[in-house]
């Protein structure tokens, strides 16, 4: 075979070599170009949370606190400030059960003061978070142990947390319905009940605010919360009332919070 013949040969192989390397090539540096408008994901920035442990025991107590650390939004600064309210808020449970044991006369071997928390995220966007809280705690020596509620509803673009009344049309005199619905709703849990009951009833839902400070809520309703003795004797137990937005619907259309929510 003659040099000519060869060299041509090799240039063909080349040539058809480079036309099929080029595809392969292209596909794996293809230039970065900006998504079409609309189409950016947005989910790298959505609101997150992680589960944090406190577990601590000591000769007279035992402590088991879960709950959340916010993250992943585009709001760092609010997270940092929400993040630090609810570490303070079970520091301050944690001395309080610490500074109890102190001045508790009681010490009987064999049993411990205990304090805990559980949590459930009633609801998370990527600017608001509604959190519920179910706490105990147990003093060394007494009858039983208590349970109380705690909430943590925030605002991650405003950084603060929520208030009821921002659920509400403002100027709006919510409380007295809100009390008559959650009263009627309680006579049908407990079913027969005396004419004290009732009034211990009506006594823990009079239409203050300090009433119904405990409260979470979703895209479709309001839940209030009520710790035992709250609404009379020990029995009646830890309840909770759900109020869907459309009860209230001449008392919240206005809301701009509620619109942000029901997104």
């Amino acid at each position: 075979m003659n040099k000519k013949l060869i060299v041509s040969i090799l240039a063909v192989g080349l040539a058809v070599g480079f036309w099929f390397a080029k595809d392969l090539f292209l596909k794996d540096n293809q230039p970065l170009v900006s998504p079409e408008p609309g189409l950016e994901t947005t989910s790298q920035f959505l609101l997150k949370t992680k589960p944090i442990e406190i577990n601590e025991i000591g000769d007279k107590y035992e402590i088991q606190i879960n709950c959340p650390e916010f993250f992943g939004s585009i709001f760092p600064e609010a997270e940092q400030t929400a993040n630090q309210l609810l570490e303070s808020l079970f520091n301050d449970q944690i001395l309080r059960l610490k500074a109890d044991l102190v001045e508790n006369i009681a010490d009987i071997p064999g049993m411990k003061s205990a304090l805990g928390a559980s949590y459930e995220e009633i609801l998370l966007t990527d600017k608001i978070a509604s959190i519920k809280f179910d706490n105990y705690e147990y003093i060394a020596g007494a009858a039983h142990p208590n349970s109380f509620f705690s909430v943590f509803n925030y605002d991650f673009e405003k950084n603060r947390r929520i208030n009821l009344i921002e659920l509400f049309n403002s100027g709006s005199d919510f409380l007295p319905i809100v009390s008559e619905i959650a009263f009627q709703d309680l006579k049908n849990q407990l079913g027969e009940i005396d004419p004290f009951v009732q009034e211990t009833l009506k006594q823990g839902l009079m239409p203050v605010e300090n009433n119904f400070e405990n409260f979470v809520f979703n895209k479709n309703k309001i839940i209030f919360l009520f710790d035992p003795y709250q609404l009379g004797a020990y029995a009646i137990g830890p309840r909770s009332v759900e109020i869907s937005y459309d009860q209230l619907n001449d008392l919240n259309s206005e809301s701009e919070l509620l619109n942000l929510i029901r997104k």
